[in-house]
């Protein structure tokens, strides 16, 4: 049974006000990197070419030298979902005379609130997204595990945890480890956690840089003075770690344009209950890790 009615009490009014759901904090990592749609579930390659120039004096004939050269990194995409019943006659005795039919038989298919109880689902499962593609999830390695100096990730000298009095230091030392090949690219961006976040922004109040042009209202857009766009993940909640490279070269793959990437809450008459179940799929790969940097904490 998957409503949990132990905070409520009979005979009381509990809707004087709307059910306001709790809040689920939604951050922006998906939203600035590479996502690619309508991939199924298993290993897919990304495929990656390179070249090597070698430029000599001119002469006559016709003497090649040099390769274009392919690799591929693979992404590991696999099938998740959520499956719950809901009784709605559970919610009878506190909702009866203002949410739900009076009738025993009519109406047993209608929950109170679904268009909350959806939204907030949706928000919790694009939350978890935002764990999975940071932390992975069992055997499938998220960003955290493949930006590392083991993989070839740039780390500054001395790394330590960011305070708000390091703090611009700490992210301008990150800034200067990106790969100097892409260092001109205007896919930057630079990922920590919320609490980070907000220390870089204490400490750039307070050596008076948030009056630069690039600030957008009370949001930080670009670290000053840079060309990387800063970006909080809910993935990094009580973590240290940060990266930072081009968004392009972060992949996540998904389904969404199939079948198997779907949300729904339907009534089982047979049963009397209401199903509710989400699938989705979902893999994150970083190619060119060399050109990525991280503090590694």
């Amino acid at each position: 049974m998957a409503f949990d009615l132990a905070g409520l009490s009979a005979y009381t009014d509990e809707l004087s006000f709307e059910l306001i759901s709790k809040a689920v904090l939604t951050t922006d990592l998906m939203e600035n990197i590479n996502v690619r749609t309508g991939l199924s579930a298993g290993t897919v390659a990304i495929n990656l070419m390179d070249g090597d120039l070698n430029v000599s004096d001119r002469s006559c004939g016709f003497t090649p030298s040099g390769d274009i050269n392919f690799t591929q990194v693979d992404i590991t995409i696999v099938d998740k979902q959520i499956k719950m019943t809901v009784c709605p006659n559970d919610l009878r005795e506190y909702y009866l005379s203002q949410q739900m039919s009076p009738s025993a038989v009519a109406g047993g298919e209608e929950v109170p609130f679904e268009t909350v109880i959806a939204d907030y689902y949706i928000k919790k499962i694009k939350n978890y997204n935002e764990g999975f593609l940071i932390n992975g999830d069992g055997s499938v390695n998220g960003i955290k595990a493949q930006v590392t100096a083991a993989n070839g990730a740039n780390v500054p000298s001395t790394p330590v945890a960011w305070t708000p009095t390091n703090a611009v230091a700490q992210a301008l030392d990150i800034y200067d480890e990106i790969g100097d090949a892409v260092m001109d690219r205007d896919d930057l961006i630079m990922v920590m956690s919320p609490a980070n976040y907000r220390t870089l922004t204490r400490a750039l109040v307070a050596a008076n840089l948030y009056h630069y042009n690039s600030v957008d209202g009370n949001e930080i857009t670009f670290l000053p003075g840079t060309n990387v766009k800063l970006i909080k993940s809910s993935g990094l909640v009580g973590s240290d770690y940060v990266f930072a490279g081009p968004a392009e070269f972060v992949v996540a793959g998904t389904g969404l344009t199939d079948d198997m990437s779907s949300f729904a809450m339907m009534y089982d008459p047979y049963e009397d209950i209401v199903k509710v179940r989400a699938y989705w799929r979902l893999g994150v790969a970083v190619h060119q890790i060399d050109q990525f940097a991280t503090n590694g904490l």
